[in-house]
C-alpha cells in the first residue's frame, strides 16, 4: 500500500483535490493509497449539505475561511492546522465491506490506536468520542467497486470555537437538507493534557491501517498523472462556487 504523509497545512482546495484524484486513480489501477495529511482553515461540508444551514456565512467570510464541499456525505467540519485527517483508497471496497463494516473497521481501529494515548477514546458509527465529546468524526465516498475513507483526529487544540463556525453546535440549528450530528469537540493534546507530535499520531496510525490490511506500507508520490489531475480538480472544482456552494444529490 503506498502511503502519503504530508503534515505542512495544505491550501484547502488542493487539500481536497488530493483526496478525489487518488479515488480516481486507485479505481483506475493505481496501488491503495494511505494518506495523512493536514488542511489548513477551512470549513467543510458534506456532499449533500446545505451551506446556510452549516456555516456562519458571515463569520468565516470576516475571517478569511473558505468554506468547501468534499465528495463524501456526513456532516460538516472545520479543518485547521491541529487536526489531523487520515484516508484511505481502496481499489476493491469489498476488503473492508459495507458502508457500516468500514466505518466499524477503520473506526475500530484508530480508536485502539487512540486509546493508547488516551485510554477513555471510543467510537460509534463514524465518530470518535472520549465519554460523549468527540474527538474525531468519519466520511466515506464509494465509485463503483472503490471506496474513499477519511477521518479527521482532534490532535491539538482548535485555533477558533467550532461553534463560530459550525452552526450545528448552536442552540438554534436546523437543516433542510442532511443534517450534522452535533457534539461538543475536543482535542487528545487537551484531554491528555500533553503537547502531541502530529507526526508520532500520524506515525501510529499509518502503522494500525497497514497491519489491519495486511498491506506493507511503501511512501510513494504522487504520479505526474495524478499531479495534474488534482491541479484541474483544484482550480476548476474545489474553487469552483458552484460545487462548493450548491447541495448535491447526484455524482458529478
Amino acid at each position: 500500500m503506498r502511503v502519503l504523509i504530508d503534515l505542512d497545512p495544505a491550501d484547502p482546495p488542493r487539500g481536497l483535490a488530493v483526496d478525489e484524484a487518488l479515488l480516481e486513480s486507485t479505481r483506475g489501477g493505481a496501488p491503495d493509497t494511505l494518506r495523512l495529511w493536514v488542511n489548513d482553515r477551512a470549513a467543510i461540508v458534506g456532499r449533500s449539505q446545505a451551506v446556510e444551514d452549516e456555516i456562519d456565512r458571515v463569520f468565516v467570510e470576516r475571517e478569511g475561511i473558505p468554506v468547501l464541499r468534499r465528495i463524501s456525505g456526513g456532516g460538516s467540519v472545520y479543518h485547521y492546522s491541529g487536526n489531523l485527517n487520515l484516508s484511505v483508497v481502496l481499489h476493491d471496497a469489498r476488503a473492508v465491506g459495507s458502508v457500516a463494516e468500514a466505518f466499524r473497521v477503520f473506526g475500530g481501529t484508530i480508536a485502539e490506536v487512540l486509546a493508547e494515548i488516551c485510554p477513555d477514546v471510543s467510537f460509534a458509527d463514524n465518530d470518535l468520542l472520549i465519554g460523549a465529546v468527540k474527538v474525531g468524526g468519519a466520511a466515506q465516498a464509494r465509485r463503483g467497486g472503490a471506496l474513499l475513507y477519511h477521518t479527521t483526529v482532534l490532535v491539538r487544540p482548535v485555533d477558533i470555537a467550532m461553534e463560530r463556525v459550525l452552526l450545528a453546535l448552536r442552540p438554534d440549528y436546523r437543516a433542510s437538507r442532511v443534517p450534522s450530528r452535533p457534539r461538543v469537540t475536543i482535542s487528545l493534546s487537551e484531554t491528555t493534557d500533553r503537547d502531541l507530535s502530529m507526526a508520532d499520531v500520524a506515525a501510529r496510525l499509518a502503522a494500525a491501517i497497514a497491519r489491519r490490511l495486511g498491506a506493507p506500507l511503501v511512501p510513494a508520490p504522487l504520479t505526474h498523472e495524478e499531479h495534474a489531475r488534482v491541479d484541474q480538480l483544484a482550480k476548476t472544482k474545489y474553487n469552483d462556487p458552484s460545487w462548493n456552494q450548491s447541495a448535491r444529490t447526484t455524482k458529478p
